[in-house]
């Protein structure tokens, strides 16, 4: 398959600046108080004005993407195409909604084929809006929803941990289509196939893991991806290896490992294990991620690479 065919010419490369930061989280907040917005709504005025607001959200968010693309601002406008293409996934749901095909109330785990219409729907526009507006921030609108259109299968089978086997399936495929995007010389389009990747397959192995030796395998798959971070020149492994070790290092030194049980700040120690003995071995775990990133930094530096 020729990848240069599927994605614009080049990707759009935004320069990190405060301003770009502002259009950034501007928008962030703009869509989730939206979204709350037609929650109220929903509630207060029914499944119609849901829909009518739905449109024009999205008419107003196309509107303001084409105006900031003739205007020469194209970050900006990238930024808003993200959203009008979210707000279109939002018709399209709403109006599932209004004529029964989807029900956005449903709280059981059962599996609703008009939410794969949604996500079918975001896939396609994203990939739509970026021929147009060349923003990799589609990419992971793209990479994201097809990751949760292909775990909510797993909600089909009856066999355990079917969402998570696929979730690791996920993040095996979109790793390989950021490499070859990589190779195809589109690495501004790679980024997030790789985020996502690493995310799903990383996820998913911590889910499925359990007892020391299943976290242990925790901790070697984070040495790997510190590897693949320096072997094909993406950061995000790198963090996402730093995240494992700190996660595997609170499954054996802390009593209770949540997300945010990385440092052992108010955590209480594991059974049989004293409170400076679990802070000890965050010390440890500090040390170890300073070592790989001194080792990487002299593995480029051998490698006459420049600094990234």
């Amino acid at each position: 398959m020729d990848v240069a065919r599927l994605l614009p010419d080049r990707a759009l490369k935004p320069r990190w600046s405060s301003a770009t930061a502002l259009v950034y989280i501007g928008a962030f907040v703009a869509l989730t108080s939206t979204t709350a917005l037609f929650a109220i709504v929903q509630e207060d005025h029914g499944d119609a004005a849901f829909v009518g607001y739905s449109v024009i959200a999205f008419a107003l968010a196309l509107g303001g993407a084409l105006w900031l693309e003739q205007a020469e601002r194209a970050v900006a406008a990238g930024v808003l195409a993200t959203i009008t293409v979210l707000f279109f996934g939002l018709v399209v749901g709403a109006f599932e909604n209004l004529v029964g095909l989807l029900d956005l109330d449903e709280t059981d785990d059962g599996y609703q084929p008009g939410l794969l219409v949604v996500e079918l729907v975001l896939i396609t526009a994203a990939g739509v809006a970026l021929r147009r507006f060349r923003a990799p921030l589609l990419v992971l609108v793209a990479a994201v929803t097809a990751w949760a259109a292909v775990a909510d299968l797993g909600s089909l089978f009856e066999w355990d941990d079917a969402g998570e086997l696929l979730s690791l399936a996920v993040g095996v495929v979109l790793i390989a289509a950021g490499v070859v995007v990589d190779g195809a010389g589109q690495r501004g389009f790679g980024f997030w196939l790789h985020a996502v990747g690493g995310v799903a397959l990383g996820g998913a192995v911590v889910a499925l893991v359990s007892g020391g030796f299943g976290w242990a395998l925790v901790g070697l798959l984070s040495l790997v991806y510190v590897g693949a971070a320096y072997r094909i020149s993406r950061s995000s492994y790198a963090v996402l290896g730093a995240v494992g070790i700190l996660t595997a290092t609170a499954y054996f030194s802390l009593d209770d490992v949540t997300l945010f049980a990385l440092v052992p700040a108010g955590e209480p120690s594991a059974p049989g294990i004293e409170p400076w003995q679990s802070v000890l071995w965050f010390v440890g775990a500090g040390l170890l991620i300073i070592a790989l990133g001194l080792l990487g930094d002299r593995l480029r530096r051998e490698a006459g690479e420049p600094e990234a």
